[in-house]
């Protein structure tokens, strides 16, 4: 049907006089192209707002931690906490699409994708604009990597009570979380916002030692939903609800420490 129809236009430009088949070829281009760079010009548009509104998710979660740390670094100053983490500690957030979640009851793991090579590690932390989410688990190239979620079964980080500075460790327990090694007698009120608190941890050893993890400090990880102090234990009952979403994610967020050797190059 479209080489009769393009035969037909051909023997009718062909009959028509010379200036008219000019005018009539320039319509029919227009014509017939006007839909196709339509549809290009379209979806090159959209690529460029999402990587666009990318790097403001990005943006927008570097000045809501810049807020935090301000207003949490005037709650350790007025009751005398030192930091949980090294000084002059710095890191870079770098933005990352989700591609790939691992299917189940309950998702466990992510494939992320940078939009810029990455010289990532793994264990490094992962959060989305709400809060915490987990860890780098498995390195696939320079842009592409696994996360393991803190929903996996033998998830365990230590975590900081932002009100009090006390300590504990978070785990996941049949469908919610639970904040342990809390004493009993210790202040937790529900309502209590739960963060990362820096405190180094060993994953795995290998041949050169033991590998350590450090989280920083600060990253909301979620908030205290029920407490209770049983009679018969040392340790309160503390019931965290997660303030990120482990269903749903289009962006997350890698935390990356910046290369030392930078660094010095900078500070010269």
């Amino acid at each position: 049907m479209i080489l009769v129809v393009c035969v037909a236009l051909a023997i009718t430009l062909l009959v028509l006089p010379q200036d008219t088949q000019i005018t009539v070829a320039d319509r029919l281009g227009q014509v017939l192209t006007f839909p196709y760079w339509e549809m290009r010009n379209f979806s090159e548009d959209i690529v460029r707002t999402q990587e666009q509104n990318t790097l403001l998710k990005q943006q927008l979660v570097e000045l809501k931690q810049a807020l935090a740390t301000g207003a949490r670094m005037s709650r350790d100053a007025m009751r005398m906490a030192g930091p949980a983490v090294a000084p002059g500690y710095e890191g870079e957030i770098v933005p990352c699409r989700v591609v790939m979640r691992q299917r189940g009851r309950f998702a466990t793991m992510l494939k992320i994708r940078s939009l810029t090579p990455v010289d990532w590690q793994p264990w490094l932390p992962v959060i989305s604009r709400r809060g915490y989410l987990g860890r780098l688990h498995k390195v696939i190239n320079d842009q592409e990597a696994w996360v393991e979620l803190m929903t996996v079964q033998d998830f365990a980080m230590g975590a900081e009570l932002d009100r009090t500075g006390l300590l504990g460790i978070l785990r996941p327990r049949a469908g919610h979380f639970v904040l342990e090694m809390v004493g009993r007698d210790e202040d937790v009120r529900v309502g209590d916002q739960i963060i990362t608190s820096g405190i180094a941890e060993v994953k795995e050893q290998d041949s050169s030692g033991e590998q350590v993890v450090l989280t920083p400090r600060g990253f909301p990880v979620g908030r205290v939903i029920d407490v209770s102090s049983p009679l018969e234990q040392l340790f309160k009952v503390i019931i965290v609800e997660p303030d990120a979403s482990f269903d749903y994610n289009e962006t997350v967020f890698v935390i990356t420490p910046l290369n030392e050797a930078s660094g010095r190059e900078g500070s010269q």
